[in-house]
């Protein structure tokens, strides 16, 4: 299963649009190099799942391809606003067009898989997350804003914008109340907005480093592991994929949308760690070398 993650960073008057996930996908066994996390073609948003990959993977490659296919959307002329529509009415279409399913057993899977989907609006100016999430009572896939005022006990004008979806969520929860304690404090005396930095991104690698939460045979049945892949899409329309430091048992590696990049590779994308969010250019792309087309600044120098 999955946990998967997407909040708007704040520092100052920048801001990014940050998507996490594991990279666990189980079955049997279990394989922890899996992508979670997709760029839209567009680049100015992304969209993340938790749950059936028989379900998740066919529709997200639809959706790259109706993006793709579609003038109007590919060049955002199609606000992520109204591309919102459009992703709900191929996610309900798809689930339609499904045949020779036990329709208990395929209910169950649809209610088990879930996505996130955001990105930068250009008519709002603004950044936008959904949850989109399987509605029994109406039998479609409906989606719903953000907000963590309940959970915070805060007022709802100062809710943090952030969305999850997966196992482990009150565990989440509960870890981002602890390391939020102070701002919710500040919060609920002055009515202020919540901004969160990398406390998410640092929960989820906290969560993937306990055997608690990954291993298979503990009680909590493991439903979670890999290291952390992580994407941004920044305001000025652009998509960028981390290459997050992980230690792999005795072995330090780069993880790139899940998958241990190997020692001969050469990659061009910023390195993150993911405890505190430090960004690394330019990275290594072979074994003690750096990789020499990963100088670009422009990520790191938006918001530090």
């Amino acid at each position: 299963m999955t946990l998967s993650i997407a909040w708007v960073r704040q520092r100052g008057n920048a801001h990014e649009l940050i998507f996490a996930s594991d990279s666990r996908l189980s079955g049997g066994g279990n394989v922890d190099h899996c992508q979670k996390v997709f760029s839209l073609p567009r680049e100015d948003c992304c969209i993340a799942f938790a749950g059936h990959t028989t379900i998740a993977y066919p529709f997200i490659l639809q959706l790259q391809n109706a993006i793709i296919d579609y003038k109007k959307a590919f060049d955002r002329e199609v606000d992520i606003t109204k591309l919102k529509t459009r992703v709900l009415s191929l996610l309900n279409f798809f689930v339609r067009v499904h045949e020779g399913t036990i329709p208990a057993d395929f209910e169950k899977d649809l209610l088990e898989t879930s996505f996130i989907f955001g990105g930068w609006s250009w008519i709002k100016s603004r950044f936008f997350i959904w949850k989109i999430f399987y509605n029994k009572a109406i039998k479609r896939y409906v989606a719903s804003g953000t907000g963590t005022w309940r959970g915070f006990g805060i007022p709802r004008t100062s809710e943090a914008p952030i969305r999850f979806v997966g196992d482990y969520i009150t565990e989440f929860q509960a870890a981002l109340r602890d390391k939020m304690g102070a701002e919710i404090n500040i919060a609920k005396e002055s009515g202020g907005r919540i901004k969160l930095n990398y406390e998410p991104l640092t929960i989820l690698a906290e969560m993937l480093s306990d055997p608690k939460f990954t291993d298979r045979k503990k009680e909590l049945r493991g439903k979670i592991g890999g290291a952390p892949q992580v994407t941004k899409i920044y305001p000025f329309l652009r998509a960028v994929n981390f290459a997050v430091e992980w230690n792999e048992g005795p072995k330090f590696v780069y993880s790139i949308k899940g998958r241990v990049i190997a020692d001969f590779e050469i990659f061009a994308v910023p390195g993150l760690d993911p405890f505190t969010g430090a960004i690394r250019q330019p990275v290594r792309g072979r074994e003690g070398d750096e990789s020499p087309s990963s100088s670009g600044n422009l990520p790191s120098m938006l918001c530090p």
